[in-house]
């Protein structure tokens, strides 16, 4: 996603753990204030990896053939989801603070 967005690739650590996180993370508060429900949290935090993910992978591997893409999709899932697990626990407990719950009404 940071590719995309500066035009040239992030360190590794910068990108999984500060970067994505921040991002995806205002993301998914954002449709969790929307929607008024926590759980829409990990719906969204998921969905926008597996897009992530599909998109770093067609552009890295594009002219390799389907079952490359779809094999190097299932591990590049798997090599995030620490990340994912961190960015869920960040976003799941902003969306559950007290003063979200009473402001955005936020079930």
């Amino acid at each position: 996603m940071a590719f995309y967005i500066f035009g040239k690739p992030l360190d590794s650590f910068v990108q999984l753990f500060i970067f994505e996180p921040i991002v995806i993370g205002i993301i998914a508060i954002l449709i969790a204030m929307i929607t008024k429900k926590s759980w829409t949290v990990f719906i969204t935090i998921i969905a926008l990896n597996i897009i992530d993910n599909f998109l770093l992978v067609n552009y890295q591997f594009g002219g390799q053939g389907i079952g490359t893409i779809i094999s190097q999709n299932i591990l590049f899932f798997f090599e995030k989801f620490f990340s994912m697990f961190y960015e869920i626990l960040i976003a799941y407990i902003i969306v559950k603070l007290p003063i979200m719950h009473s402001k955005f009404k936020i079930a």
